[in-house]
């Protein structure tokens, strides 16, 4: 795959990270406002993480619409890079530990909300429904 599409690559998903982050902390903080009790913090914070939820759903609709207009075989190996696989060679590496790094943070990010929908909704929470 060209380097100029790796780097590429890597650049949206360091800016998926960086709002993952965001996401995080904002979660974070809506968590402590639901220990709290805090109903005005937890509804200010529920508005504030739909611009970071927003954003991320915006930049994995350009990474999949970027893959489709990829030569196949760089498309294929794209996603696959994408979704975790290991690098082939040291200028996969980079963009690797980077999505690596997101899906860490992704699961941080689910662990997190799953805890917070559990505790205000209870046994009507979405995770409690859709298990």
């Amino acid at each position: 795959m060209d380097s100029e599409i790796l780097d590429e690559l890597f650049l949206k998903e360091r800016h998926l990270y960086v709002k993952l982050t965001e996401f995080e902390n904002i979660s974070i903080q809506l968590g402590e406002a639901v220990d709290r009790r805090d109903e005005v913090s937890v509804q200010m914070l529920l508005n504030m993480r739909e611009e970071p939820a927003s954003q991320l759903q915006e930049i994995d609709q350009y990474l999949r619409a970027r893959l489709f207009e990829l030569p196949e075989e760089d498309a294929i190996r794209g996603r696959e890079l994408l979704e975790g696989a290991p690098p082939q060679d040291p200028e996969e590496a980079r963009l690797c530990a980077q999505v690596s790094q997101n899906q860490r943070l992704l699961q941080r990010c689910m662990e997190l909300d799953r805890r917070i929908s559990t505790r205000v909704d209870g046994s009507r929470s979405f995770y409690a429904k859709y298990r």
